[in-house]
């Protein structure tokens, strides 16, 4: 495999806000020990990159024949930094590992983004065609997520408030804790496995179709909350503590049928 030459740049000072805006490019921010923040790129991308009151903005170069290129961004940033994070991309790929970040907003064209690990204050992603898949991430208020049509994933999540909205595509929250989440599709399916009993969460549930826990529609007991709606589509809904079977009622089956056979 031919290996790519990359370019460094390194900030001079701690900084507050990362704003990148690129196009057909691949962007990593990624955690690391080291005290400042540096980006390594490769030479398609032809940066241009100011530091600024705290701030490091990079807009990518229009070159010939950009389109038909895939050049790369790495960004290292230090672990005793907490900054937002502010990217824009058209065709891109964006993930985030790791981590701890103020507001990141995500938003752009046809963008597949994966995220793992990383805690923040808020998360937004929004865009025409969108691909996210979000692991084990803390948001200590608002995670939400829009697209026209694709695809919004988030497994093992913490958030004060989810918020999805998918037009065209699928929607799927497990094993979240999720204080008030809301889930949206107009033309696609909502798959929701939620830690606890179905006796936590107020529900508001429709669809086409539903399926997993004994639904009736609305549930108005828990002190947690969970919309979901599929219009055209299927919700399917369970819980992880969901009680299978009633243990003391076989229990208490089986003594009572011993008792009578000694009767």
């Amino acid at each position: 495999m031919k290996k790519r030459n990359l370019q460094l740049f390194a900030a001079t000072a701690d900084v507050l806000k990362i704003d990148i805006e690129v196009f057909n490019a691949e962007v990593r921010i990624v955690s690391t020990s080291e005290p400042r923040l540096c980006m390594e790129y490769s030479a398609g991308l032809r940066p241009a990159i100011e530091e600024r009151e705290g701030a490091v903005v990079l807009r990518q170069g229009k070159t010939l024949f950009y389109r038909l290129k895939h050049p790369s961004l790495t960004v290292h940033v230090p672990e005793c930094l907490v900054p937002d994070i502010n990217i824009t991309a058209e065709r891109g790929k964006v993930t985030i590992t790791g981590g701890i970040f103020g507001d990141a907003c995500v938003k752009g064209k046809n963008i597949h983004a994966r995220i793992d690990g990383a805690a923040f204050e808020n998360l937004q992603l929004k865009a025409d065609e969108l691909d996210m898949a979000a692991d084990e991430i803390t948001v200590k208020n608002v995670a939400n997520a829009r697209a026209e049509g694709g695809r919004v994933m988030l497994e093992g999540a913490y958030c004060k408030r989810a918020d999805c909205h998918v037009k065209r595509g699928n929607i799927g929250l497990c094993g979240s804790e999720c204080d008030f989440a809301i889930l949206s599709s107009d033309e696609g399916n909502i798959s929701a496995i939620m830690p606890g009993k179905e006796s936590d969460y107020t529900l508001a549930v429709s669809g086409a179709a539903l399926s997993g826990a004994k639904l009736s529609g609305e549930n108005t007991a828990g002190a947690k909350s969970l919309r979901a709606r599929a219009a055209k589509g299927c919700v399917l809904l369970d819980f992880e503590n969901a009680p299978r079977f009633d243990e003391r009622a076989e229990l208490l089956g089986d003594e009572a049928a011993e008792e009578q056979l000694h009767a």
